[in-house]
């Protein structure tokens, strides 16, 4: 399959003996739901079955795209080894693309961070829903 996971004419989709289609819902990379998408790999490597909750790509959900539009999404996440893709605390905010500037050094064009707990608090962002 092509990048964007877009079908195009010619692509196919090899049966898996074992689990078909093998569909999964993929999950967002950003926010950490799910999509309202249907994931069709059918045969994967060793036949094994599709992951039911996982990430396919880092297209964001229709939700995060709204957000990503209001300015930069910011993910509170565990200080750890992984930082293309640390463990996520489950906490969100959208701040202005300004104010993110202002705070970040290389924040650039981008429209998502990742924030540590540790900073986030020093950020005196809201641990609760506000919205």
């Amino acid at each position: 399959m092509r990048p964007g996971n877009m079908m195009h004419p010619g692509d196919r989709i090899y049966l898996s003996p074992k689990h078909g289609l093998n569909p999964a819902i993929p999950v967002c990379f950003f926010c950490g739901k799910e999509k309202n998408e249907i994931v069709i790999p059918g045969r994967l490597k060793n036949d094994m079955e599709a992951p039911r909750h996982a990430v396919w790509n880092k297209e964001p959900c229709s939700q995060c795209k709204e957000w990503m539009a209001l300015g930069v999404i910011l993910a509170s996440v565990k200080d750890g080894p992984d930082k293309e893709n640390p463990y996520r605390t489950g906490r969100i905010a959208v701040i202005k693309e300004e104010a993110a500037k202002e705070i970040f050094d290389n924040i650039g064009d981008s429209r998502f961070a990742f924030v540590t707990d540790e900073a986030w608090d020093e950020l005196g962002l809201p641990r609760e829903d506000v919205g």
